[in-house]
């Protein structure tokens, strides 16, 4: 009983070890860098393509009434694309549908929209105290989310 406890207890201890070092491996900065480095030119050309669409996204979502303050582009694994926007404008449900039927042919558009006005709604919901709404941040990539930006007033 004691030898199998034993071999069990080894086993683990080699699997936590091969485990720690792929974890090390994955995330060592030198393999990010040749990971990134090593991206075939068709990778690039579809990356470069996908940011140029979402760059290309700015002048219709200020129509819609945000304008679009900032955009980082992480060529990261995985990549990912954060916009940042002000409010600028109020325009009505019915304008903004029409907008978006204008462009529905950029499946981008949308969801980013979406985002936008939902985040708009909550945060006029919040009791903001000492504090004022800046921006709105929106990440595409692997896990897309919503970030309000508060900042105090001054």
């Amino acid at each position: 009983m004691k030898d199998m406890f034993n071999k069990f207890s080894d086993k683990v201890s080699e699997t936590a070890g091969t485990m720690m070092e792929g974890f090390e491996n994955m995330f060592s900065l030198d393999n990010l860098a040749d990971k990134f480095s090593s991206m075939s030119d068709a990778s690039k050309e579809k990356y470069a393509k996908y940011n140029n669409d979402l760059i290309s996204l700015s002048p219709i979502i200020e129509e819609i009434g945000f304008k679009t303050t900032e955009i980082q582009l992480s060529m990261g694994i995985p990549p990912s694309f954060t916009f940042h926007f002000n409010k600028i404008k109020d325009i009505s449900p019915e304008r903004r549908a029409e907008i978006l039927e204008m462009h529905k042919g950029n499946a981008l558009l949308k969801p980013i929209v979406k985002m936008l006005v939902a985040a708009d709604n909550y945060q006029e919901k919040i009791k903001l105290g000492s504090f004022k709404f800046d921006c709105i941040e929106v990440s595409l990539g692997l896990t897309p989310g919503v970030n309000l930006i508060l900042t105090p007033k001054e």
